[in-house]
C-alpha cells in the first residue's frame, strides 16, 4: 500500500522524478488498464474475482493528476505512453494487453502506435475520436467541451463538475433522491441507471471518483487538461498501427461518447474490430454485459 493513501496501490520514480500510481489484481496475462474520466486505478477492483480464475493479471495506471500519480502539466498523450513503458519494464514485462474505458480509450489507440512491439491486443471501449465527436453527447459534457477552450471559465467548470461527482459518491442515495439525481436517472440510458441503483457497483465508483480527485487543486488542473486534449487532433499516425490488434466496443446508446466516435476510430486503425452493442450505455455497463468475451479478447 502507498505511503499516505488508505487506498491500496504503489508508486515508482519515472525518470523526470515524477511519481507513477499503479494498482495490480489477479496473477497470469498482464493488461494495462486506462481509467476514465474521473476515475483512477482502483477501478482494476472489479476485476478480481474474474482474473484468477481467468489467469489474467490486471494493472490499473493512474494518469498524471490522478489519484498517485503526479501532475504533469503540458504533457501529452504520447508522454504517457513513455510512462506505460517505463512501468512494464519496471514490472519485467515485455509484452501486454492493453483495456482503456472512456477517457483511457485514446490512450490505448496511442500506445498502441508508440508501444506496438509489445502489445499484443489493445481494446478501447466507449473511446474518442481525436478529436472528440459530440453530436450526440449529453447536455453537460456538450457544454463543458465548449467551456474548456475559454481561459477562467475551463477549471471553473472542472470545479463544477468535481463538485458534482463528489455530491454522488459521498452520499449517493441521498442525491439520487433528490430533483437534480431524479433528473439525472430520466437522461440515462436504461442499463445505466440499473448500474446507478446497484449498491456494489455504485459503491465502486464512489470510491474510484473520490480517489480520482485525492490531490485537490492538481485532480481539477489534471481534469481541465485531459478535456483540452480531447479536443485536439491524433499525436500518432493510426495507419502505423499493427492491423488486427485493435479492438473497439461502443453502444449506441452511449450519451458520455457518442458511437460516432468508434465508427471514426474504426476507418482510420488498419484492420480495426468494430463491435457495436445496440441499446448499451458506457463504459462500465458493456464491460460488466460482456465480461467474459472482453476476457477473450483479451487473452
Amino acid at each position: 500500500m502507498s505511503q499516505g493513501s488508505m487506498e491500496p496501490g504503489e508508486t515508482i520514480v519515472l525518470p523526470d522524478g515524477r511519481r507513477l500510481g499503479y494498482l495490480i489484481v489477479g496473477e497470469g496475462k498482464p493488461v494495462f488498464y486506462f481509467h476514465g474520466l474521473p476515475s483512477s486505478r482502483l477501478d482494476v477492483l472489479g476485476f478480481q474475482q474474474t482474473t484468477s480464475s481467468r489467469r489474467i493479471q490486471m494493472i490499473g495506471v493512474d494518469r498524471p493528476g490522478f489519484g498517485l500519480s503526479t501532475f504533469a502539466p503540458n504533457r501529452r498523450a504520447t508522454d504517457f505512453a513513455k510512462d506505460v513503458s517505463f512501468l512494464a519494464d519496471h514490472l519485467g514485462l515485455d509484452k501486454f494487453a492493453l483495456l482503456g474505458v472512456s477517457g483511457g480509450g485514446h490512450y490505448v489507440i496511442t500506445c498502441a502506435a508508440l508501444l506496438k512491439d509489445r502489445v499484443t491486443r489493445a481494446v478501447a471501449v466507449s473511446g474518442a475520436s481525436l478529436p472528440v465527436e459530440t453530436e450526440g453527447m449529453a447536455r453537460m459534457n456538450r457544454w463543458g467541451f465548449r467551456l474548456i477552450s475559454l481561459p477562467f471559465l475551463n477549471e471553473w467548470f472542472s470545479k463544477q463538475q468535481r463538485n458534482f461527482f463528489l455530491e454522488i459518491a459521498k452520499n449517493p442515495d441521498a442525491f439520487l433522491a433528490t430533483e437534480r439525481g431524479k433528473r439525472m436517472l430520466k437522461d440515462l440510458p436504461e442499463d445505466q441507471v440499473k448500474l446507478m441503483q446497484d449498491p456494489q457497483m455504485r459503491d465502486g465508483m464512489c470510491r474510484t471518483t473520490l480517489e480520482s480527485y485525492r490531490q485537490g487543486p492538481d485532480s481539477i488542473k489534471a481534469m481541465t487538461h485531459e478535456l483540452k486534449m480531447l479536443k485536439k487532433g491524433w499525436e500518432v499516425d493510426l495507419s502505423k498501427i499493427p492491423a488486427g490488434i485493435v479492438h473497439l466496443w461502443h453502444g449506441t446508446a452511449d450519451t458520455n461518447v457518442p458511437v460516432s466516435n468508434a465508427y471514426k476510430n474504426a476507418k482510420a486503425i488498419p484492420g480495426a474490430h468494430l463491435e457495436i452493442f445496440e441499446g448499451e450505455g458506457h463504459g462500465a455497463v458493456i464491460i460488466l454485459n460482456h465480461l467474459e468475451k472482453l476476457l477473450d479478447t483479451l487473452d
